[in-house]
């Protein structure tokens, strides 16, 4: 009897923290759920997980489910998912990435989740604007919105390849416009730069929008790959990729 009544309890615990749509819960969340102290609730949670009912993902943290984007928004407060791993989600690229990119406001070591690496970027607090909190499966998770994602990649292209984000402004629902306003705020004169060239190719001229922004200096399109002879003029920018 004892141990159907203990089988019921973990059963009636798991629906409970579940209700929740947080994919990622805390020590003093299990506490709240069970009505115990938590010194009790941290034996609780360990029998519970060496029963592979639940997985902890970080120390005092532990994921209700198996899906490594979910995982991945819920471990840093505040944070959202962003450049390609949000392409991916959007339907923006068809690539499928190894390492899921999680933007935050302090640095902190990878983790791995269900096999995939999860990484985290930090961004200075006046950057870290245009994500919002959205239904993703069966949980909620915090996720650039498509135009932050793309700035972001233009901003830090050592975690999103140009080319993708060449790829990804194909997208119907990207705004030009909401492009243009994050873009201005993030205060990089490069990323303008790769915006507006990258724009030009999908026939979208933001020139007169953002040429108050720009300086004289020619920058890389693309910062890992050799300088071109082959140049925009407009946007002071060495074309040293080609995507068509």
């Amino acid at each position: 009897m004892a141990v159907i009544r203990d089988r019921m309890q973990a059963v009636n615990f798991i629906k409970e923290a579940q209700k929740s749509l947080n994919p990622v819960i805390m020590l003093n969340d299990v506490a709240r759920i069970i009505g115990k102290g938590r010194e009790y609730s941290r034996v609780y949670i360990h029998r519970l997980k060496n029963r592979n009912l639940i997985r902890e993902v970080e120390r005092g943290k532990y994921a209700l489910t198996d899906d490594p984007f979910e995982i991945a928004s819920g471990i840093v407060f505040p944070s959202y998912i962003s450049f390609i791993s949000a392409y991916s989600i959007y339907g923006l690229t068809t690539q499928m990435p190894s390492t899921i990119h999680v933007v935050a406001l302090r640095s902190r070591k990878p983790i791995s989740a269900e096999g995939v690496k999860i990484e985290f970027i930090r961004l200075r607090k006046q950057n870290f604007f245009g994500y919002k909190r959205e239904k993703f499966r069966d949980k909620y998770i915090f996720i650039a919105e498509p135009e932050k994602a793309i700035i972001d990649a233009l901003y830090l292209p050592r975690y999103c390849p140009i080319s993708e984000s060449y790829e990804a402004l194909k997208g119907k629902e990207i705004s030009p416009e909401k492009l243009i306003e994050y873009a201005l705020r993030i205060g990089s004169c490069v990323v303008i730069k790769r915006l507006g060239y990258l724009l030009e190719l999908h026939n979208i001229d933001i020139y007169e929008s953002v040429k108050h922004r720009l300086n004289h200096r020619y920058d890389l399109l693309n910062p890992y790959m050799k300088k071109s002879k082959r140049t925009s003029k407009k946007w002071r920018i060495s074309i040293n990729e080609v995507f068509e």
